[in-house]
């Protein structure tokens, strides 16, 4: 009787283990990325140079109210450009003059150092999409 006690107690053990890593390896279909983090493609991809920003909707469905954000290093508010509709694929270059600040200065790389990108979105359907990407330039 002892024999068998100990077998089923193991085969508990296998069981429970096997279950909770079952558990922990399911994904949650409601965890939409953000963009930032995770095994997921982002909805916008963002390419950066020393003469442009490309912005690419990997959506899915037309994405609108593109805003596209360049941080400065410091305090300084970003300068921003918008877009009002990018189609599902569609990729799209602005050129780092098109950047303005709130006072409607332009950006300019020799005054002011990109400390990273950002966009936000909105698709067809309402939902929201953003991206962080750090300046590689």
């Amino acid at each position: 009787m002892k024999l068998s006690l100990s077998h089923s107690l193991t085969a508990s053990l296998i069981v429970g283990s096997w279950l909770m890593s079952a558990c922990a390896a399911a994904s949650n279909p409601e965890s939409g990325a953000l963009g930032t983090t995770g095994a997921e493609p982002s909805a916008i991809a963002l390419e950066t140079s020393s003469q442009s920003i490309t912005v690419t909707n990997n959506a899915g469905k037309p994405i609108e109210d593109v805003r596209v954000a360049i941080h400065p290093v410091g305090s300084a508010p970003p300068y921003t450009s918008t877009l009002r509709r990018l189609e599902n694929g569609e990729k799209r270059e602005l050129s780092l003059a098109q950047f303005r600040s709130n006072d409607g200065t332009t950006f300019n790389s020799r005054f002011a150092r990109a400390k990273q990108v950002s966009v936000t979105a909105t698709d067809i359907v309402g939902k929201k999409h953003e991206m962080t990407k750090a300046w590689a330039h």
